[in-house]
């Protein structure tokens, strides 16, 4: 799938989902290439990666600044972590090579502006701004300046929130933005997930929205659907018991597959909100509704009174509604008992 047809899809309604392997690959590149092709086979349209420089995205004073509220001790440990699941550019590439032979679309989420330089050497052709970003708009104006369509997380951020980020991305001139309803905890309970702001989202803004998924099971991701949301984006790893950053919010390549089916079971239920048009149960109506007959035979020249026309089953002539509609009509034909009234029969 190329980028034109995955955004094609966020614009006529129907599901995008994007497989999240992000950090999970441990730094790893052959187990990026695994867990891309994995992603493949499962179902999702698109795999997302996170690009970053550890030293550009946590402070060495982080710790006692978050305990304490100042400086203190330095503290590289975080750095450290991150260091150590970082792909090079030229592990971004192969990844991106696979994902293209898979037939999946790459793209990632930039957390500093040398890493978007590195992914627009690769040209992707999508950028994500994850939750943690959206009030960095220095970085949104990197990101936007590419052109390219936006996905924007919107976890931790309020309305007025979003709303400044999007001005930030068209005024730096990206392309298609769509919003992910988000909720920035790692699982979210059930009561947390709050998916009537994906509907909120979607009234404000007119974009395209979608959910980034950080919950068990299949549920919030199907309400979401229920809503509106028609991106999906979930967390993927290879397998059950396999040791990742994000293990506990990752779904195997089974329980993803599942999940899309889940999703487009939900919304092939909503339907299309077109209710005067192909109606699932027409055929039932034909069967259970009433139409109008003769209760006795009905000679050419009688005029019709009350009585002379009931309403029974099958519903495939003339609706019960309309029957005042033909007392006082003169029959110019013989209607024989129990036969369909039909309109060619009168004067």
């Amino acid at each position: 799938m190329d980028k034109n047809t995955l955004i094609r899809k966020t614009h006529d309604g129907k599901p995008v989902f994007i497989a999240e392997i992000g950090l999970n690959h441990n730094g790893n590149l052959e187990d990026a290439l695994l867990h891309v092709e994995a992603a493949a086979k499962a179902g999702a349209d698109a795999v997302k990666f996170q690009t970053f420089v550890p030293e550009l995205m946590v402070s060495r004073y982080g710790e006692s600044l978050l305990k304490e509220g100042r400086e203190g001790k330095p503290d590289f440990n975080t750095i450290e972590f991150f260091r150590k699941l970082v792909l090079t550019g030229d592990d971004l590439k192969k990844v991106q090579r696979r994902a293209i032979d898979s037939g999946v679309v790459f793209f990632s989420a930039p957390f500093d502006a040398p890493s978007v330089e590195l992914l627009e050497s690769l040209d992707v052709p999508i950028y994500k701004v994850a939750s943690s970003e959206v009030t960095n708009h220095s970085l949104l104006g990197e990101i936007a300046g590419a052109g390219k369509p936006v996905l924007m997380s919107t976890g931790m951020s309020t309305i007025d929130e979003v709303s400044m980020a999007v001005d930030v991305l068209r005024e730096h001139g990206s392309g298609d933005i769509v919003l992910l309803h988000c909720v920035s905890k790692y699982p979210v309970p059930s009561e947390d997930n709050n998916l009537s702001r994906i509907k909120k989202l979607a009234e404000t803004f007119q974009f395209p929205v979608g959910f980034s998924d950080h919950s068990r099971g299949p549920l919030a991701a199907m309400g979401a659907a229920a809503v509106g949301a028609r991106v999906f984006e979930k967390h993927f790893k290879l397998r059950e018991g396999y040791k990742c950053p994000d293990a506990e919010v990752s779904v195997t390549p089974d329980e993803f597959s599942s999940f899309t089916g889940d999703v487009r079971i939900m919304i092939a239920m909503m339907g299309d909100n077109e209710e005067d048009s192909d109606l699932p149960d027409a055929q039932t109506a034909r069967g259970a509704r009433r139409s109008l007959y003769a209760s006795t035979t009905l000679n050419a020249g009688h005029v019709v009174k009350k009585g002379d026309i009931v309403c029974k089953r099958p519903g495939v002539g003339i609706p019960a509604y309309r029957m005042r509609e033909y007392e006082g009509r003169k029959v110019k034909v013989t209607i024989p008992e129990d036969y369909l009234v039909r309109e060619e029969y009168f004067e």
